[in-house]
């Protein structure tokens, strides 16, 4: 093969792969709350991209304080060290989104359950509008940046041939996958995760036996912002957190989630790493196809298989 190939262009690919890897681990994690939320309440969340923006701002603020108490970078343990601050400064800075989702499930979406899908849409539309000027209130309208946090782990290259891959983002590939690891075992094997599939299946049924519908329904909706937000708040280190970062998300989130079959986690993560390889190929060879590239993904998909690529609605597997 390598007769057929030069050398440099094996290594631009698997750099590409990487890259794509990576692109759809982002995507996982943005569509993974959405996905949650849809499955079981059969909301489609319209604010679910300001929520992953809220995640990224808030990480904005923890993450200025890592950089005052990092350790120095000059031997492994101290590299160690400043990842794992980093790690948990996105997640500490995630669990803001908790309370919020908890807020907006019994506040806003419990009132309008047993109405037309169609006050649920305007409902989070208008919640859309509401959190892009709690965003700009708080945060202010100029971009906010991490580059002192993200720049010690860029620096952290790993060698590919000629080129260096960032550490970074070999990070966020593994805690992409550690994330989907950690959800399928939540619904599979814990007691509150098939109560949650139960409730997800046949809400009549768990209501007789005793299930309480009203906190798996604050609960899924608090788990829903938080994973939003932990994408937010894991993507935005390399970039900057903006007010309009919010709709590229929302809009991919309903494409992950159509290619993989409403409401199914493996079929989310499945799509995620689709969507992620195919495009930083089709975009690698054909820049100009870079936006279309995921919808051009969908479409080809939902020919052969309409329902998607794994479950159907409410399956959560």
């Amino acid at each position: 093969m390598t007769g057929l190939i030069p050398g440099n262009m094996l290594e631009e690919l698997f750099v590409q792969t990487l890259n794509g890897i990576y692109y759809g681990s982002i995507l996982f994690m943005i569509a993974s709350g959405m996905t949650v939320i849809l499955g079981i309440l059969g909301i489609l969340n319209l604010a679910h991209g300001e929520l992953y923006a809220i995640g990224a701002y808030t990480t904005t603020s923890v993450l200025g304080y890592v950089v005052g108490i990092s350790p120095p970078l000059s031997t492994p343990f101290g590299t160690a060290a400043f990842v794992f601050l980093v790690i948990s400064g996105c997640f500490v800075a995630s669990l803001l989104l908790l309370p919020i989702g908890a807020i907006i499930e019994r506040v806003l979406m419990k009132p309008i359950y047993d109405r037309h899908e169609l006050y649920q849409l305007l409902a989070t539309f208008g919640l859309l509008f509401v959190l892009t000027d709690a965003i700009r209130f708080i945060w202010g309208e100029r971009p906010v940046s991490v580059s002192g946090v993200y720049s010690p782990l860029s620096f952290s290259a790993i060698p590919v041939g000629e080129f260096q891959y960032p550490f970074y983002n070999v990070l966020v590939i593994v805690t992409a996958f550690a994330l989907f690891g950690l959800l399928l075992y939540f619904f599979s094997y814990t007691k509150y995760g098939r109560i949650i599939r139960a409730t997800a299946i046949n809400r009549e049924m768990a209501t007789a036996i005793g299930i309480n519908q009203n906190r798996v329904f604050t609960a899924i909706f608090a788990l829903g912002a938080f994973l939003a937000g932990f994408g937010g708040a894991i993507f935005v280190p390399p970039t900057a957190a903006n007010l309009d970062m919010g709709t590229t998300p929302l809009i991919l989130s309903f494409v992950i989630i159509v290619i993989g079959g409403l409401g199914s986690i493996r079929g989310a993560f499945a799509a995620a790493m689709i969507v992620g390889l195919l495009s930083r190929w089709a975009t690698w060879l054909y820049p100009q196809f870079e936006i279309a590239a995921p919808f051009a993904i969908m479409i080809a998909i939902l020919l052969f298989k309409p329902e998607g690529l794994f479950g159907t609605w409410s399956e959560l597997s």
